[in-house]
């Protein structure tokens, strides 16, 4: 009976859902009646609907810290299972790239946008909802043609990667802001991040990259993770790991 919606969810959780579909897996989610094996999804969109009412600003993360620090863990939800994202989908391949043909001669005229305007078109926060879950990613994936990223854009993959409704989009944010790991603002935005994700894929995918550029700052955070009882056994351990190495650096 609930067939299609599995496998919507499916295709979700994998970064290939269109637009018309993923507002109707969320607009499923919002009714009253959820099958019992589902409805440990109903937090999750529930938390995506509300964030979504919300506007990041450029000192996003402060805010949120400062949050963090007088309640505790803004939100948090039952995981019932971890879902492994097969791949990142960074190599989704396919950088938007918008074709002019001339028939004239035959001549074929390619028209490449920058990464920096394909990355802004469609991960502003206002421009989040016109777009599906595969052209943020193709949009995110813009990042590895660049070799530097400026405050504005590295400021929009930290809100991507706290705020995007799908797990692949916001573990390719992760992705890509690693590759600029010297960057101050990227490294403080990985560690915040931490604080407030819930989805165990995401929270281990930064207990790695924090361990990975010897980030000793983070200690502290893996260590308040590790000892936090709403969140998975894996989780744990691998925060426990985490702390453990970096203490030792």
């Amino acid at each position: 009976m609930y067939q299609e919606i599995e496998k919507l969810l499916e295709k979700y959780y994998e970064g290939e859902t269109t637009l018309q579909e993923e507002k109707y897996i969320k607009e499923f989610f919002s009714k009253a009646e959820v099958p019992t094996h589902l409805q440990h999804h109903i937090a999750e969109f529930a938390y995506y609907r509300h964030a979504a009412k919300e506007t990041p600003s450029k000192n996003l993360n402060e805010v949120l810290l400062s949050k963090i620090e007088k309640k505790g863990r803004i939100i948090q939800f039952r995981t019932v299972s971890l879902r492994i994202a097969a791949g990142l989908a960074l190599l989704i391949g396919g950088f938007a790239v918008g074709y002019a043909y001339n028939n004239r001669g035959g001549e074929i005229t390619i028209i490449e946008s920058k990464p920096e305007t394909v990355m802004k078109q469609s991960l502003q926060f206002e421009q989040v909802s016109l777009k599906s879950a595969s052209e943020r990613i193709e949009a995110v994936n813009q990042s590895l043609k660049l070799k530097a990223l400026d405050q504005d854009l590295t400021q929009l993959l930290i809100n991507t990667l706290n705020f995007d409704d799908n797990v692949n989009v916001r573990l390719a944010a992760a992705q890509a802001l690693a590759r600029f790991e010297d960057e101050p603002l990227v490294r403080e935005g990985l560690i915040q991040s931490l604080k407030i994700q819930t989805d165990p894929n995401i929270q281990i995918t930064l207990i790695e990259l924090l361990v990975m550029m010897k980030e000793k700052r983070a200690s502290q955070t893996l260590e308040q993770l590790s000892q936090d009882g709403n969140v998975m056994d894996v989780v744990r351990m691998k925060a426990q790991e985490g702390a453990a190495q970096l203490i030792t650096l």
